[in-house]
């Protein structure tokens, strides 16, 4: 998912995603390989991004004003992703709160229509260290310079570790935490009930888990919350009592 600058001769081009059946696969199964290294199920992958978003890549990143949908390659074999979308599109919850109250906002001076979303960037384990996420992250940064965002916003796992190392090395700073409560049984009642997304696949973080508790820092966790954190399998499997969600943010 990330780099260590490691010199390679491999040779790798970053180019638009075609939406062909085999692509648009060849993706789901980056996702999935990358998201089951980390201890994630098969249905908590599909269920929270296969379905989702990645539903119809044409439609949510490739046809959306501006979005996008990069791929790296080697070969015929694509061995990397990343996508893009307005954040009133990829973090819709967040936009409106931003939009409602610039005290919340992480740059004060930049309205949320300014923002970006940086999604689902993953390399495959064995391309990995070998400078394929930079590039592919320099590709979305120079689109979105182009664009007129000013700033680019994610969010991951506060447990996967190698995913926020990545960003940090890559200057993103960190913003606030994001605590939800897993309850198994209410999340199989809902999905019984088929929740869904809106026409452009909009994610709907507290649809799934409620409305989160909020950290600023570190220094807010209690000391059950890194009891939670220190079993990072437990969190991507939820079989927690808590998922955390750390966001990362970079002024253009």
């Amino acid at each position: 998912m990330q780099n260590n600058d490691i010199d390679t001769n491999l040779t790798v081009l970053i180019r638009t995603l075609h939406p062909t059946k085999s692509e648009i696969e060849q993706c789901c199964n980056i996702t999935r390989s990358v998201c089951k290294e980390y201890g994630r199920s098969e249905e908590m992958i599909n269920k929270y991004m296969i379905e989702q978003d990645m539903s119809d890549i044409e439609e949510n990143y490739l046809k959306l004003p501006r979005s996008h949908w990069w791929v790296a390659v080697t070969g015929e074999h694509i061995i990397g992703q990343v996508g893009l979308q307005p954040m009133s599109v990829g973090d819709r919850e967040l936009y409106n709160k931003l939009a409602l109250d610039d005290s919340l906002r992480f740059y004060k001076d930049i309205h949320p229509d300014e923002i970006c979303e940086l999604r689902r960037m993953a390399v495959l384990s064995e391309y990995q260290n070998q400078h394929i996420g930079r590039k592919l992250l320099q590709t979305l940064i120079d689109f979105a310079r182009k664009q007129d965002y000013k700033v680019i916003h994610l969010t991951t796992g506060i447990v996967m570790n190698q995913a926020c190392s990545f960003y940090e090395r890559c200057g993103f700073k960190h913003g606030q935490m994001f605590r939800y409560t897993i309850d198994i049984n209410e999340l199989i009642s809902k999905d019984k009930m088929s929740i869904a997304v809106d026409g452009k696949k909009i994610d709907k973080m507290t649809t799934f888990f409620g409305t989160p508790v909020v950290f600023n820092t570190l220094n807010d966790l209690t000391d059950d919350d890194w009891e939670q954190i220190n079993q990072p399998k437990m969190i991507l499997q939820m079989k927690s009592k808590y998922f955390y969600v750390q966001n990362f943010w970079m002024k253009l």
